[in-house]
């Protein structure tokens, strides 16, 4: 674990123009992320500038009621200009600039310190001024209650509880993923204390399911399909999937939990259809590491939990390869 908390403190002490991402199809951690240490540096004298790729999945926008984060595509030469005038930028809960799509080439070319806080794998420190990095913490999240912990405790205010517990929360797929520890449970509490309402949280991230999402989500089940004695299970939306019911790729989350929860799969994968690319969620149970599949695909994660995107093949064509390639980490 890297743990530059002083110096990456002494940076943000003397920066005004900070700016902060995170990755293409943002989940809980990403936003609880970002918002989160957005409210911390705000108290802090501060006025940070969040810049996402994507937008904010409805289901995760109460995080934002003053609606402060920023999309690169809407007013691009502002968010360029910021970028490129920025001192500061902290990359938060992904460790590859390719992961923030459109914003990657600026984010590489802006003269502004690099910092990346995360906890995934397959980092590469010399791309970053300063890491901060756990790769066996379950959330981001985690790992920025840590760092405002190092500062002082008074920065918990109900709203950076609540955007940190959001992330723990939903990268643990409620507490029952691997790593999974003691210490997320006490660190939970902590910030129960600090103002973040379990019930609450909860029905806003998971309670809000439309017909819209149950005709996606019946489409999506009904196409399973089962291989290797059913220990592997595969899984598609198409673009046609999301045309007819209005929805797009925020509504795809939840999916891997479901074909998981089947009894016996031992790996199971999400193959979603994009306009020009096709997005592979990979998961797995027990020792088998699906990130090293997904390294075959150019993409990585955990090691139960990977994911890739692929041009240039039909969703038929590339089921068929992943299974091929899938068959000998079952069998190991």
């Amino acid at each position: 674990m890297y743990t530059h908390f002083k110096e990456i403190n002494e940076l943000i002490s003397r920066s005004e123009k900070i700016i902060l991402t995170t990755h293409v199809v943002p989940d809980g951690d990403a936003i609880g992320s970002v918002m989160a240490f957005a409210g911390y540096l705000k108290q802090k004298g501060k006025n940070p500038v969040i810049i996402n790729h994507s937008e904010t999945p409805d289901n995760l926008k109460f995080l934002d009621k003053k609606n402060i984060i920023r999309v690169f595509s809407k007013d691009r030469l502002k968010n360029e200009k910021l970028i490129s005038e920025a001192e500061v930028i902290f990359l938060l809960d992904t460790n590859e600039y390719s992961r923030t799509k459109s914003m990657e080439e600026f984010l590489i070319n802006s003269p502004a310190q690099k910092v990346c806080i995360d906890h995934h794998m397959g980092l590469k420190p010399r791309q970053f001024n300063f890491v901060i990095t756990n790769t066996v913490y379950p959330a981001t999240c985690q790992i920025l209650y840590e760092f405002i912990k190092d500062d002082d405790e008074k920065y918990f205010t109900k709203e950076v509880a609540s955007a940190l517990y959001t992330g723990i929360m939903t990268d643990t797929g409620s507490f029952r993923h691997p790593r999974t520890s003691s210490d997320v449970f006490m660190v939970c509490a902590e910030l129960i204390n600090d103002g973040a309402d379990p019930v609450k949280l909860y029905d806003e991230i998971f309670a809000n399911v439309t017909k819209e999402n149950l005709k996606l989500t019946a489409r999506f089940l009904d196409g399973l399909q089962f291989h290797s004695d059913n220990k592997i299970v595969t899984g598609t939306v198409t673009k046609e999937d999301f045309r007819s019911t209005g929805l797009d790729i925020d509504h795809v989350e939840g999916f891997t939990s479901l074909i998981m929860n089947i009894k016996g799969i031992k790996i199971g994968i999400i193959l979603v259809e994009l306009k020009d690319n096709i997005k592979i969620s990979f998961r797995s149970k027990g020792n088998i590491p699906v990130n090293k599949l997904a390294a075959e695909f150019n993409g990585g994660g955990h090691k139960n939990a990977a994911g890739a995107n692929i041009k240039g093949y039909s969703v038929k064509e590339l089921r068929k390869l992943i299974l091929e390639k899938s068959e000998k980490y079952l069998e190991n």
